[in-house]
């Protein structure tokens, strides 16, 4: 059965990776998880909504952690959340568990390190491109790179080697980036 979004525009959606069943949208100021029944209908009482002050530019779920994502904006900030905190169908909305102030102009792409907790890399129209380590919900930039990849507006970690990032942007080649030649991964993370 469809889902009318009739307040706004949906910009884009995702499931879940790890937990069934749960639809993951969001629109120009506002970022919606819906939970859906084994029989293909929307659970009532099952939207949680968290409002940002900019539009949203994409979204991650961490890996690592099934109750928490985060949300790149286009006021160069990303902002993390956790969806035990949401109000479920009560008018209210959730704050934001963190915010990063990560870039020069709009974050427009977030991924996570699928191999490695706590490791975020963004991407922005700054032409930048940073790695976070968002350990104990303290974001620390560990680098930033210019890849000469023209805006970002992609980032994505390899499944498969832990520190190896691809990046798409307005200049129309796909760059690599061996993040562990970067001192303050390699440190971390030597074993």
């Amino acid at each position: 059965m469809p889902f009318s979004f009739k307040r706004k525009q949906v910009a884009t959606s995702s499931m879940h990776g790890v937990i069934s069943g749960c639809l993951f949208l969001f629109t120009s100021f506002s970022v919606f998880i819906l939970w859906e029944q084994k029989d293909g209908r929307l659970a009532s009482h099952s939207e949680c909504e968290w409002s940002v002050v900019a539009n949203v530019e994409s979204l991650a779920w961490n890996p690592h952690s099934e109750h928490c994502f985060v949300a790149s904006l286009d006021d160069a900030t990303v902002r993390g959340f956790d969806i035990r905190v949401a109000a479920f169908s009560s008018g209210a909305k959730a704050g934001s568990s963190f915010t990063i102030h990560a870039h020069e102009k709009a974050t427009s792409t977030v991924s996570y390190n699928p191999l490695v907790p706590n490791i975020l890399a963004t991407g922005s129209y700054d032409k930048t491109v940073k790695i976070w380590d968002l350990t104990n919900n303290q974001p620390s930039c560990l680098v930033s790179r210019n890849p000469s990849a023209g805006f970002v507006y992609s980032v994505s970690f390899s499944g498969e080697n832990p520190f190896m990032l691809t990046i798409g942007g307005s200049s129309g080649t796909l760059k690599l980036w061996d993040t562990f030649s970067s001192a303050a991964l390699s440190g971390r993370h030597r074993n």
